[in-house]
């Protein structure tokens, strides 16, 4: 493990000591986590991709890996020291945002989006109040396009309920090489079915 490697650990750690509520992990996601987070990402049809609470930019990089030239991704993380480092990230698909997820509705309208394709999130929702969290998964889904995936990573079943009665069906994935061992939840919003009238 090389000198830079454990610098990016060592302030990862830091940071999550210091404010341990709102970055809900003592360490980044490991390389097993992102590949199952990245591989059920269809990256030929999207345009806009979001990532809630991106931290160093452990995921942040294999997004931008695999998206397409045209695909933009929205980047929210609120931290100031690890926003710095995502602003060391030299790609004109990131658009970098020091603002809460909760305002997604507002970026996705400036940046002339109407809804994401997918939403990928690392925020510890069990860590929020119950109104926060609330708002958090309402807007994520009222951002999301028909059809279009949310995908949260946790370390328990707190949310599964939740998730079940807003989307429907909810896909779980197990990640056990992390630390700690992560679930994956991959809500899909129900796709519009048009009527006769509007056909």
């Amino acid at each position: 493990m090389n000198n830079l490697t454990n610098m990016a650990k060592t302030s990862y750690m830091y940071q999550a000591l210091k404010d341990f509520s709102c970055i809900g992990a003592v360490l980044p996601s490991s390389k097993f986590l992102i590949n199952d987070i990245i591989k059920n990402i269809n990256f030929s049809k999207v345009d806009c991709l979001v990532e809630f609470g991106a931290g160093n930019g452990c995921i942040t990089k294999e997004l931008l890996k695999n998206m397409q030239e045209n695909t933009k991704l929205l980047c929210f993380e609120t931290n100031k020291d690890f926003f710095s480092i995502l602003k060391e990230i030299n790609d004109k698909r990131l658009i970098l945002i020091n603002d809460s997820a909760e305002n997604i509705n507002f970026y996705l309208e400036h940046y002339c989006f109407d809804f994401a394709d997918y939403i990928i999130s690392s925020l510890p929702l069990v860590s929020f109040s119950k109104e926060f969290e609330g708002r958090i998964i309402n807007c994520t889904f009222s951002s999301l396009k028909s059809g279009g995936i949310y995908i949260q990573y946790q370390y328990s079943l707190y949310s599964y309920s939740k998730f079940r009665k807003l989307y429907g069906q909810v896909k779980l994935g197990f990640t056990f090489f992390n630390i700690p061992p992560a679930f994956i939840y991959f809500c899909q919003k129900p796709p519009v079915i048009a009527t006769a009238q509007q056909r």
